[in-house]
């Protein structure tokens, strides 16, 4: 029931990874930047650094952009799968030979093979079951683990709830089987989308608005709270016109290659080219001439080169 050591090993460093990164986002905890730092902290700090980053699963993705620790690629994807977490209260139904039985404690019921870290599960909640704990699951190599912290309700489980859990499981395990990967579970329930928090600081409202930007599947999902973030403030709003200028930068390169555009200085209001020149101090000239003030700064100007794809 329990993970292979080596993997355990992983888990923890990869782990650990984020939680930094994630304090170096909020500043949390001064001096936290490493293994040997968060090793220092106490449970009630970690737990704190937890919430953090599932209140803001956009973090995981932004780590596996940034990668700020030089991961390697295969590594960084199973940090990215992390988004794809479960969170809440579980009964711990059964013990298996390959993994423990959890049901979530929610409609609909679903019963879930989980492995445990280092610590097995009969040594963490005991061998009378079931055990109600809230925890919170994540995919690991096709696999199912809990994150390492996982908080047993000291109660006692009547004859009666025992009964209806019975009935819970069977309907679960025949409606889903018991899911033992996340995987398929995270292709039929995408999760929410991530929230903006009135508690974030600007920079990390800003690093949620390029997410949001960053494709065309994430704006089309993401509208609404592109428009929020926007009326925020006229820094986000800054943002969102330099990226889509970016964005549409790119498209309209290779369509200006073939008619003959091999270099220069563009401007670009979101997606309009509105000045064009040799120099980018040509450009600004022209834009001081045709843009207000006020509004210059949502331009984004960009040189054309002849090597640029």
């Amino acid at each position: 029931m329990q993970l292979a050591d080596s993997d355990i090993d992983l888990f923890y460093h990869l782990y650990y990874s984020i939680l930094i990164y994630v304090n170096q986002k909020f500043g949390l905890f001064a001096g936290c930047c490493g293994s040997e730092e968060m090793s220092e902290l106490t449970p009630l700090q970690v737990n704190e650094l937890r919430q953090q980053l599932y209140t803001h699963p956009y973090l995981f993705d932004l780590f596996a952009e940034e990668n700020p620790l030089k991961i390697a690629p295969d590594l960084l994807q199973i940090v990215s799968s992390w988004h794809n977490f479960i969170s809440g209260r579980f009964y711990i139904y059964s013990y298996h030979q390959n993994y423990a039985v959890l049901i979530a404690d929610r409609p609909p019921s679903k019963a879930y093979g989980v492995l445990a870290l280092d610590c097995p599960f009969p040594e963490l909640v005991g061998s009378v079951l079931p055990v109600m704990v809230e925890t919170v699951l994540l995919p690991f190599k096709n696999k199912i683990i809990y994150d390492g912290t996982l908080q047993p309700y000291p109660f006692y489980l009547g004859l009666s709830i025992k009964g209806s859990l019975s009935e819970t499981y069977h309907h679960a395990v025949e409606k889903f089987g018991i899911i033992a990967s996340l995987t398929e579970v995270a292709a039929a329930e995408p999760p929410p989308a991530p929230q903006p928090d009135h508690q974030l600081s600007p920079l990390s409202h800003g690093e949620l608005l390029k997410f949001y930007l960053q494709s065309e599947e994430n704006r089309k999902t993401y509208e609404i709270q592109i428009q929020e973030l926007v009326q925020k403030s006229v820094d986000l709003k800054v943002i969102y016109y330099q990226e889509m200028g970016r964005l549409y930068a790119e498209i309209y390169q290779a369509r200006w290659r073939e008619i003959g555009i091999k270099k220069g200085w563009i401007a670009l209001f979101e997606e309009m080219p509105i000045a064009s020149g040799g120099t980018k101090a040509e450009v600004e000239g022209i834009l001081k001439k045709i843009i207000p003030a006020d509004r210059r700064k949502f331009v984004y100007i960009f040189r054309l080169k002849p090597g640029d794809r």
